[in-house]
């Protein structure tokens, strides 16, 4: 089986010997039966090593997960507000530096 890489996610399907509109679980099944045969350790033939690669590009390929549109590598809103001083965990932070600055303190509990 040639599995030399192509451009395109449909060359992945037929190295594989799969129709494109084949389910994640017939991918996973190709991909474990052709990591039988081409994995070195078990093959026992350490020139397969390349081939595994190859199968393991294609295969990481066809299983990955599209990123989503409005994905940014911005830091998150909740971190944002940290920072700013007007989240949860801001107000959090502050309730207990002030509980903190009262440590030691008298305190009347009878008022």
């Amino acid at each position: 089986m040639d599995i030399a890489l192509s451009p395109t996610r449909i060359d992945y399907y037929k190295m594989l010997g799969l129709d494109p509109s084949a389910p994640l679980e017939a991918v996973q099944g190709a991909y474990r039966i052709l990591a039988r045969h081409l994995h070195p350790d078990i093959s026992g033939d350490p020139s397969t090593a390349e081939a595994m690669t190859r199968a393991n590009n294609i295969y990481q390929a066809l299983v990955a997960k599209p990123v989503p549109a409005e994905f940014s590598m911005e830091p998150t809103p909740a971190y944002q507000r940290a920072q700013s001083g007007s989240g949860s965990l801001s107000a959090y932070r502050q309730a207990m530096a002030n509980f903190a600055s009262h440590i030691g303190q008298k305190v009347d509990i009878l008022a």
